[in-house]
């Protein structure tokens, strides 16, 4: 239980505790007051007693014993008798009272100066014989035994007073304290009969969980002999595991797992059954199983509980059968690899060399034989050179686009002005011909593959000069936009990366319908004939593919008429 749990009634029981010695003090008091009044008592008792027997001696005479009955002074003289007596236990009594002790002490000395006196003469005697005046010591010695008395029926008052306050402490102390325990006591019990309540409720949901979900769960007690697990007892099914493994929940709680199915007696699944509960690491693992006849695989988890487990498992058979699918796809997209990367070895050699050949003979021929050739034939020539060196340009770019596919990205970081300015030096005598008018913002660095990037830019620029209306001068720039979040990006293209740079490049060239920005992505697509532009029709899938394989994104703004702007999104991280 947590501290939690029981810590109201653990205070609770502290109160009640306190109760109990507050009520043993004030017990211990009331015993301590009783005690002092019989002291006091006992001390007044003793001083009217010794009142009484000064009293009988100031009557006492000798002289008049003989004529008078004799019982009746016989008494007189033994209360007389009895004063030293009392003076010494008065002193007894009041020994640890100081104050009380001195005047009892001053009271002695004055009574045993007259006692004997006292014991033969009575008062009047005293005075007949001239010594009256030992009547003021009498009189003190009686002031005294009633002073005496005056205190300690004061002492009696005070204490009866100090006890009446913490009786009344000690009361109020334990009626709060009590109350207060008990309704400490009584919030607990609500709050755990709530917290019962909900615990009820949650048992219930989870159980309505557990047996409304698709995945099956079961529950095992661990079953020992000589402190070593030797089987397990089911204690909780749920109902999917009469859909999945065919076993009714109810029959099968309380029976021993190796009573079940095949699949559980496995030695295999039965070790890594008790590895869990031994070790506390929970495992995953793949088993096949046969339902009625018919093979299923179930994907197993097993979580340590107490001295025992929970398995949750669920049919993957389908899973089973796609992942052998995509393993034969797979199988199958490695061998169109190795074919791709031996048709780029033939197209890279093979290809080229008849072409190479083609355009060498014609070369010869249209050199050598001119004069003999009509010009039927030169045209048939020249029209034959321009089809190879199209063919070659065209076998270039696909192995271009081919190397993109299979060769692997060599990362390192970048500067993209200085990709963008090598690629103008290249393409610097189109510049200067069409009197282009480029500008470029400072491009920051990024990471990727230089010449990728590079063949990215090659044919972003070319496109932007080669697209312009007849005589007008192509205006390109190339701006940038730093940190674009991830938000600015199409849902499906965004991915792991937290910030990119967005690079614009813009031309005031022919546009064209944005219906068609998909096609001019594709390879050998083509918006314009041959004769108003030339191209093979694979520089803007080559784009794209450079994007993608730099975890980008490339989009498109375009008008008929109105120049287009390819945006490229680069992460910078």
């Amino acid at each position: 239980m947590k501290l939690k749990a029981i810590a109201p009634y653990l205070f609770s029981f502290l109160l009640l505790i306190i109760v109990v010695f507050i009520d043993r003090y004030s017990f211990n008091a009331m015993q301590e007051y009783i005690a002092e009044v019989d002291h006091t008592r006992e001390v007044i008792t003793s001083l009217e007693r010794l009142a009484n027997h000064l009293k009988s001696a100031q009557l006492y005479s000798p002289s008049y014993a003989g004529t008078s009955r004799q019982n009746y002074y016989q008494l007189y003289k033994q209360e007389a008798d009895s004063v030293s007596g009392e003076l010494v236990q008065l002193q007894y009594l009041v020994r640890d009272d100081t104050a009380q002790t001195r005047r009892i002490a001053s009271l002695a000395r004055l009574t045993r100066k007259h006692l004997p006196v006292l014991m033969n003469r009575n008062i009047v005697e005293i005075i007949q014989t001239g010594e009256a005046w030992r009547l003021n010591d009498l009189f003190t010695i009686h002031s005294s035994i009633n002073k005496a008395v005056d205190i300690e029926n004061a002492q009696l008052s005070a204490q009866k007073k100090k006890l009446d306050q913490s009786t009344t402490i000690s009361s109020y102390l334990t009626t709060i304290f009590s109350v207060l325990a008990i309704g400490i006591i009584l919030i607990a019990f609500g709050k755990n009969l709530a917290l019962s309540r909900r615990r009820r409720w949650l048992e219930g949901f989870l159980e309505s969980v557990l047996n409304t979900s698709r995945n099956g769960v079961i529950s095992c007690q661990a079953v020992r002999q000589k402190n070593q697990i030797v089987d397990f007892q089911i204690l909780f099914a749920n109902y999917a595991t009469n859909d999945l493994l065919g076993a009714e929940p109810d029959l099968i709680i309380g029976k021993k797992l190796t009573e079940l199915s095949p699949v559980w007696q496995d030695p295999e699944v039965f070790e890594r059954f008790v590895s869990v509960v031994e070790s506390g690491q929970p495992q995953q693992f793949e088993s096949l199983y046969q339902r009625k006849g018919e093979p299923i695989w179930l994907y197993v988890v097993l979580g340590r509980l107490n001295d025992g487990l929970t398995a949750t498992f669920h049919d993957i058979t389908e899973l089973k059968r796609y992942q052998e699918d995509l393993q034969l796809n797979i199988h199958q997209l490695s061998r169109s690899n190795e074919n791709l990367q031996q048709f780029a070895y033939v197209a890279s050699h093979d290809l080229q060399e008849p072409l190479r050949k083609i355009q060498s003979f014609s070369s010869i021929i249209v050199s050598r034989y001119q004069d003999q050739i009509d010009e039927e034939g030169k045209s048939l020539l020249t029209r034959l050179q321009y089809s190879a060196e199209r063919m070659q340009r065209l076998v270039q770019d696909l192995l271009t686009y081919s190397r993109l596919t299979t060769q692997p990205l060599r990362v390192a970081p970048v500067s993209l002005s200085a990709v963008v300015s090598e690629v103008m030096s290249d393409l610097d005598m189109i510049i200067q011909e069409k009197q282009a008018d480029v500008t470029v913002d400072v491009l920051p660095v990024v990471p990727g593959d230089a010449m990728q990037l590079r063949q990215l830019f090659q044919n972003l620029l070319s496109n932007a000069l080669k697209f312009v209306a007849p005589g007008a001068p192509p205006i390109i720039s190339i701006k940038v936009r730093l940190s674009v979040k991830p938000d600015d990006l199409p849902e499906h293209e965004r991915n792991k990366f937290r910030s990119y740079v967005a690079i614009d490049v813009a031309d005031n060239g022919i546009g064209f319908d944005l219906k068609y920005q998909e096609r001019i992505f594709q390879l050998f697509q083509r918006l314009h004939g041959r004769s108003q532009y030339e191209g093979t029709g694979i520089g803007l899938a080559v784009c794209r593919k450079v994007v993608d394989n730099h975890h980008g994104h490339i989009s498109i703004s375009s008008k008929p008429g109105h120049g287009t702007t390819f945006t490229v999104y680069l992460p910078v991280s």
